[in-house]
């Protein structure tokens, strides 16, 4: 048996029922009592380890309901070159940096770039497939974009995953071709993912493994004990037992298995004390607002990033990923297996197609708590929002896209109007939804301090608000990454607050977030990480 007592400074609980205690008490993992510090003292044995806080804050584990801990070890760790904006500002740049990379190859080296993005790299233009045969005819080469929806190759790197002429679009994905189909460089979609995996599978498990210790370093470091993997695959579950089996310090895992299996089949998972579970199935109904393939009921601006950058023509409304009949099978299915759904959507047109089939089913089969969830959600208009919250559907933000591409979604790609309700936190909060924020890693880096800062100020790169009416007060955004996230992956009952009965989960921080300045929420220091009831990270 073990016991802690965690005494001596600030204790939020993020539960109404417990407001300001003295002391935590927790025994194997559990609270046992939130209160007093005498009534906690009396609660553990007397030879209990003792806490003191020293003035910090305690708080409840942050989750992050909506990530890639996984994926993000394959996509952004070693050998991976990262050429995001903020570290090769330039396409130029980018060029340069791949033809030395080529030079110092070996043969056949299978060669990955990742961090391509119109709208911050100034000079960008597609790269083809001619451009990169003429700077690597001999190494399989790809360039993924920073939003993770689209990979551009050369010659060998299509040799290398069997794409050719002859090779059928599998439905859901783009693959741009020629008069005679042959691919011309980009891949968009499901298939970037699947050909991404050739790319990470002839580098080997020791590097994958290499990385995932740093991708859940990263994590814990930043105070988060649960975190969701919203691309999971079967074949994914062997890392998460090794990792576990290692005793690495991994957080809980909410699974969301990719819809796209041949067999729409999902495995009922619960490993250990709720340490990795799976907890639904993700699809993607549309794509990613920055390569263009988000459905739209209002185009896109006509404006040099939009024509010259996405290549996308005057006019451009996209579309969905899935012809309606697939996307309704895939969503019936699931849903008829009881399957909690997750369904990715950022454009509007695409976010009327899911509720109008959302409705539609609990029309017929009605669930009381199905907990339908909306991803990312970018241009969700207000009667949206209000159909959403009366059907009991719920909302997750990636409220990232304002900090990292604030300034060209208001002027290049949609226009102040449009801008000012993009990710529009404010107003589902204000309808009375229990809302969730997210870093949607690999595309930003995981930090609820941050999450909660960009949705209390949204405030872009260039230093402009972004719709103020669309902020939300610290308390909202702190339940946002704790008992509001835990509800969202229907686990609130065991997380997301300091409550008793609930897991251990606890991060210590340096200031309180809600008696901090919004602009200074990021700044906090994160000093320790508890997970069932150990510390699992510690600055010290």
């Amino acid at each position: 048996m073990t016991e802690t007592l965690f005494f001596g400074g600030s204790i939020v609980t993020v539960d109404d029922a417990f407001q300001a205690p003295e002391a935590v008490a927790v025994r194997d993992g559990a609270i046992v009592l939130v209160g007093t510090l005498s009534d906690a003292g009396a609660a553990l044995s007397d030879d209990c380890d003792r806490v003191d806080l020293a003035g910090r804050v305690l708080l409840p584990g942050f989750i992050e309901p909506h990530s890639h801990p996984l994926w993000a070890a394959k996509t952004r760790g070693a050998p991976v070159v990262d050429v995001r904006a903020e570290t090769v500002p330039t396409y130029a740049a980018i060029l340069a940096k791949i033809r030395r990379r080529v030079r110092v190859a070996r043969p056949g080296e299978h060669l990955l770039f990742f961090g391509l993005d119109a709208q911050l790299h100034p000079d960008m233009e597609a790269p083809t497939r001619t451009l990169l045969d003429e700077i690597a005819p001999d190494n399989p080469v790809g360039i993924q974009t920073s939003n993770c929806h689209a990979l551009f190759m050369n010659s060998a790197g299509f040799d290398a995953c069997g794409i050719d002429e002859n090779f059928p679009t599998p439905t859901g994905s783009v693959i741009e071709r020629d008069d005679r189909g042959r691919p011309t460089g980009m891949i968009g979609e499901a298939i970037t993912w699947k050909a991404l995996e050739t790319f990470y599978q002839a580098w080997g498990d020791d590097r994958l493994n290499d990385e995932f210790r740093a991708s859940i370093e990263e994590l814990v470091s930043n105070g988060i004990t649960t975190v969701t993997e919203h691309l999971y695959l079967p074949f994914y579950k062997a890392y998460y037992l090794s990792a576990l089996k290692q005793g690495l310090p991994l957080p809980r895992i909410a699974a969301y298995q990719q819809a796209t299996t041949d067999d729409m089949q999902v495995e009922k998972m619960v490993v250990g004390d709720d340490r990795l579970w799976m907890a639904g199935v993700k699809i993607h109904a549309d794509g990613s607002p920055f390569v263009g393939n988000i459905w739209l009921t209002k185009p896109y601006l006509d404006t040099e990033i939009t024509r010259q950058r996405m290549q996308l023509k005057p006019g451009h409304t996209g579309g969905p990923n899935y012809p309606q009949a697939y996307f309704d099978r895939m969503v019936r299915t699931y849903f008829g297996q009881g399957w909690q759904m997750s369904v990715h959507t950022q454009g509007d047109a695409t976010i009327d197609m899911v509720l109008d089939l959302i409705e539609t089913i609990l029309s017929e089969t009605p669930r009381a708590d199905h907990r339908f969830r909306l991803e990312h959600c970018a241009l969700m208009r207000q009667d949206q929002i209000e159909r959403a919250h009366r059907l009991g559907v719920l909302c997750s933000f990636f409220i990232n896209h304002i900090t990292h591409w604030g300034a060209p979604i208001e002027d290049a790609l949609f226009g102040p109007e449009r801008a000012a309700h993009y990710m529009p936190a404010g107003s589902a909060a204000k309808q009375g939804m229990r809302i969730s924020l997210h870093a949607d890693t690999p595309m930003t880096d995981p930090s609820a301090l941050q999450l909660m800062q960009a949705a209390t100020t949204r405030i872009a790169g260039d230093g402009r608000c972004l719709g103020p009416e669309e902020r939300i007060d610290a308390e909202t955004a702190l339940r946002a990454v704790t008992i509001d996230a835990a509800y969202q992956i229907a686990m609130e009952d065991r997380l997301g607050s300091i409550t008793p009965g609930k897991h251990a989960d606890f991060v210590v921080l340096d200031a309180n977030p809600l008696e901090t300045g919004a602009t200074k929420l990021a700044d906090i220091g994160v000093r320790e990480t508890w997970l069932a009831g150990q510390r699992v990270w510690s600055d010290a």
